[in-house]
C-alpha cells in the first residue's frame, strides 16, 4: 500500500481532464477533485480516463461508492495510449502498473498498491449496479526543496523545453535521483551527472546530491568496481509493500554485477562536479578512496603494454573472476550508424575523470594522486594518440585502427570534453544521425557549445526536446529517434517518459545561453558568457550557495546591454560577449554592461 515517505513533500492534485470514458455520466465533475461521477453498471466494463496534467510521484487515493459486488482496476500511466492498453507485456522483469480491487457493496477509499509514477489514470469497473466515484486525489511527493533557479528568452519553444525539463528534474528528486520514476526507480551513475546539473541549477539543493554521491560510494566492491546503478547502497525504490512493485526482477544481480565502464567515469567527474558547483569539500574526505580505487580499477581493463589490446573486446561475452558483466555505453539504444561501444569515446571519458582526479588531488593536497593521475592521462593519451586516430584525417576514432572514421557520434564530444581539439570530428559529428536522447545528447550539447557551435546546439535542443513539447508532454523522455525517422511519440510501455538523463536544457540553457557558470568552487568568482545565436534577449537565475546571480542579455542592432545581479560573496565576475567584448567586475552589487 502507497505510504507517504517522510523525506519528501507532497502536493494534492485533482484530475486536469477527462481524457476519454465509455459508459460514465458526468465523468466532468471529477475535474473539480470533489464531485460525482458515476461509471454505469450491466454494460459490460465502464471507465475514464483521467489526465493529471503532470508527473505524478506517489499514490492515487479514490473515495467511491458500489450498491453490489464490483472489481475495479486502476492502469497508471505516463502515456495516453498506454493507459488504455489491456495486453500483457512479453517481459519477464517489468509489468503493466495496475491495482486491482474486490470490492463489496458499501463506501470505500482505494489506495494504490504501491508508489506509482503517472499522468494518466484509467479507473474501469465491472458490476452489475452503478458506482458513484466522488473524490479523485493524486499524492505527488518530491525531495523538499524550493525552486530558485529560472530561465526565459525570445523563443518560446526554448522556454517549453525549459519548463519539462525543469518538471522532470522535479520529478526524479525522490529519495535519490531517480533515472525514471515509473521506469527503473533507480540510481544510475551516468543519469547522476545531468540529473546533478540540472537539479542544481534549478533548486541549488545539496543534500540530496551529497545523499545520491554516497550511495553510490556505497555501491562499490572492494575491487574498486561500481554496478551500473547504486541499488547496493540503497539507490532503489524496488519495496515490495509500498514501492516499485511492477518490477519482479530488478534490482537484481544483473545490476549488481552490471559495470558501465564509462558510467564509473562519471561518478569521479561527478565528484569534481559537484564540489565546483556547491563549494562544499567536506564531502571528499567520505569519496576521496572510493574515487581513487574506481580510477585504478578501470585502468586494469585497459593494457596499455601491449598496444591495441583491450582486455574487454569482447566485453559482451566477458565476465570476470567476479561475475561481473562489462559494458561501454554510449547511449540507450543500438544504431546501426552509431558506435554503441565506442572504446575512443570511453579512453576520452577515462582521461576526463583523470582531470577530475587530479583537480580532487590538489584540493586535498595529494601529491601522490596527482602524480598519479598525470602519469596515467599521459601514457593514455600516447596510447590513444598511436591506435585511435586516423594519421591521415586527423580524426580520432570510436575503435582501434578503424577503417572508416566520421560515422560515430560519441568519440568527438567527448574528445573537446576531455580538454583536447577534434575539429574534424565535431564537422563530421553535426552532419550525422542524431544520437537517441539521453545522456549522449547532453555531453554531445555541451560539446558544441564549448567550440563555439551555439546555433548548431540549439537547432539541436529545439529538433530533439521540441517533439516532446509537440506531443504535449509535460515532462523529458528517455529517448527520441532520430530525426529523419519522423518520430514524434515513442508507444512503447517498456519506455519511460519522465527520465531525469534527458532534463539537460534545464541547465544547459542558463548556463550555455545566458553563460552563468563557476570560475572558482561554489560560484565564488564567476564567468558570464551569453550565447544568444539569433535570441533577441535570454534571461536566468542561477541558485548558488550564497544568494541567486540574475542575468539578462539583449540583443542591441550593433552590440548587446547586460543587466546582472551578483549576490554580495561573490568576488569577481568576467563578463564576455559574443562580439569579443569582455568586463571583470570585482564585488557584487547591480549593473548594467553594454558592449560597444
Amino acid at each position: 500500500m502507497f505510504r507517504k515517505n517522510p523525506n519528501l513533500q507532497y502536493q494534492a492534485f485533482s484530475p486536469y481532464r477527462i481524457s476519454d470514458s465509455r459508459m460514465a455520466s458526468t465523468p466532468h465533475m471529477l475535474i473539480c477533485g470533489k464531485g460525482e461521477a458515476t461509471l454505469l453498471g450491466g454494460f459490460g466494463e465502464a471507465s475514464v480516463l483521467l489526465d493529471f496534467d503532470r508527473e505524478i510521484v506517489g499514490g492515487l487515493e479514490v473515495k467511491l461508492t458500489c450498491k453490489t459486488k464490483a472489481h475495479i482496476r486502476i492502469d497508471y500511466e505516463e502515456e495516453e495510449e498506454l493507459a488504455k492498453r489491456r495486453e500483457p507485456l512479453a517481459c519477464n522483469w517489468y509489468q503493466m502498473v495496475t491495482d486491482e480491487y474486490d470490492l463489496e457493496a458499501g463506501e470505500h477509499t482505494l489506495i494504490s498498491k504501491g508508489r506509482r509514477g503517472f499522468r494518466y489514470a484509467n479507473i474501469s469497473a465491472v458490476s452489475e449496479e452503478d458506482i458513484t466515484l466522488f473524490e479523485v486525489i493524486a499524492h505527488a511527493g518530491t525531495w523538499k526543496f524550493t525552486e530558485k533557479g529560472s530561465f526565459r528568452c525570445s523563443d518560446d519553444r526554448l522556454n517549453r523545453i525549459w519548463d519539462i525539463s525543469a518538471s522532470t528534474v522535479k520529478s526524479c528528486m525522490q529519495d535519490f535521483y531517480e533515472d525514471g520514476v515509473k521506469r527503473d526507480g533507480l540510481l544510475w551513475l551516468g543519469d547522476y551527472r545531468v540529473t546533478f546539473l540540472s537539479a542544481y541549477y534549478l533548486t541549488g539543493d545539496v543534500s540530496l546530491a551529497r545523499k545520491s554521491l554516497l550511495m553510490i560510494r556505497d555501491s562499490q566492491y572492494e575491487c574498486g568496481a561500481i554496478p551500473a546503478c547504486a541499488a547496493r547502497g540503497g539507490g532503489e525504490q524496488h519495496h515490495r509493500d509500498d514501492g516499485i512493485s511492477y518490477m519482479p526482477r530488478i534490482p537484481g544481480d544483473g545490476q549488481n554485477k552490471w559495470i558501465i565502464l564509462n558510467y564509473m567515469c562519471d561518478y569521479i567527474r561527478g565528484i569534481e562536479e559537484y564540489v565546483r558547483m556547491t563549494g562544499d569539500e567536506s564531502i571528499l574526505p567520505e569519496v576521496m578512496e572510493s574515487a581513487e580505487s574506481a580510477a585504478k580499477y578501470l585502468l586494469t581493463l585497459i593494457d596499455l603494454e601491449t598496444p591495441g589490446t583491450w582486455y574487454i573486446d569482447d566485453y559482451k561475452a566477458k565476465r570476470d573472476a567476479n561475475g561481473f558483466n562489462y559494458t561501454i555505453l554510449m547511449d540507450c539504444s543500438i544504431n546501426p550508424l552509431s558506435s554503441f561501444e565506442s572504446k575512443g569515446a570511453f579512453l576520452f571519458q577515462y582521461i576526463s575523470s583523470l582531470n577530475a582526479l587530479e583537480k580532487l588531488g590538489e584540493r586535498t593536497s595529494n601529491i601522490e594522486l596527482i602524480k598519479w593521475a598525470q602519469e596515467t592521462r599521459a601514457r593514455l593519451e600516447a596510447h590513444i594518440e598511436e591506435h585511435y586516430k586516423d594519421p591521415l584525417r586527423g580524426q580520432y576514432l570510436d575503435q582501434k585502427k578503424q577503417k572508416f572514421a566520421g560515422i560515430s557520434q560519441y568519440v568527438a564530444p567527448h574528445v573537446i570534453l576531455a580538454g583536447k581539439k577534434d575539429p574534424i570530428g565535431m564537422e563530421r559529428m553535426m552532419r550525422s544521425v542524431m544520437p537517441n536522447l539521453g545522456f549522449s545528447m547532453s555531453w554531445r550539447i555541451e560539446a558544441m557549445f564549448r567550440e563555439g557551435y551555439s546555433h548548431e546546439a540549439l537547432r539541436d535542443i529545439a529538433s530533439a526536446w521540441g517533439k516532446m513539447v509537440d506531443a504535449d508532454s509535460r515532462t523529458c523522455w528517455e529517448r527520441l529517434d532520430a530525426p529523419e525517422m519522423n518520430a514524434t511519440h515513442y508507444y512503447d510501455a517498456l519506455g519511460s517518459f519522465c527520465h531525469g538523463w534527458s532534463a539537460g536544457p534545464a541547465w544547459q540553457l542558463p548556463a550555455w545561453v545566458v553563460g552563468i557558470k563557476p570560475s572558482a568552487a561554489g560560484f565564488k568568482a564567476v564567468e558570464i558568457m551569453p550565447n544568444l545565436d539569433q535570441l533577441d534577449y535570454a534571461e536566468a537565475t542561477v541558485p548558488t550557495p550564497n544568494g541567486t546571480i540574475t542575468a539578462r542579455v539583449e540583443r542591441t542592432k550593433h552590440d548587446y546591454t547586460m543587466y546582472l545581479s551578483l549576490p554580495e560573496d561573490v568576488e569577481i565576475c568576467t563578463v564576455k560577449f559574443e562580439n569579443g567584448f569582455c568586463k571583470t567586475i570585482m564585488g557584487n552589487g547591480k549593473f548594467v554592461i553594454t558592449s560597444d
